[in-house]
């Protein structure tokens, strides 16, 4: 199961959120789904304690939703055609294969490029050997 881990780091690393009463930082999420803990990400989070009436007074909203304060959070900044297929077909090809897939798309290019070249030869080859016969021969 993934989940944040309470024991990662040293203890003298660690804070008590009810003496700071806010607090912002990354922290580490982990899957043990194979026996074995492996860090599979951190997530960037604040976390701040407020009393019943500090609560009242700054309402706070399910993600973006209204009231969006106490943090505002902003709109992501990204661009209207950044995963559009449409607009930009080479850009989701160089994300989604190429990145990955980058030496085996090479090397296949290079051994098709061979075994043409080796088709073309020896297709070709029996009209010059004939030729060169013939030249010999004197006809």
């Amino acid at each position: 199961s993934s989940g944040i881990n309470a024991e990662y780091g040293p203890t003298k690393d660690r804070i008590s959120i009810f003496d700071k009463k806010k607090i912002r930082g990354f922290w580490p999420v982990f899957d043990d789904s194979m026996g074995e803990q492996e860090l599979t990400g951190k997530v960037d989070l604040e976390i701040e304690i407020l009393t019943g009436a500090d609560a009242e007074e700054k309402p706070a909203g399910q993600g973006r939703n209204s009231p969006n304060q106490y943090p505002t959070l902003e709109g992501p900044n990204r661009p209207m055609t950044s995963f559009n297929f449409l607009f930009n077909p080479l850009k989701i090809f160089k994300i989604l294969i190429w990145d990955k897939m980058k030496w085996k798309i090479l090397t296949g290019f290079i051994i098709l490029l061979v075994i043409v070249l080796l088709g073309l030869f020896i297709y070709t080859s029996p009209q010059a050997i004939n030729n060169a016969i013939y030249s010999a021969m004197g006809r």
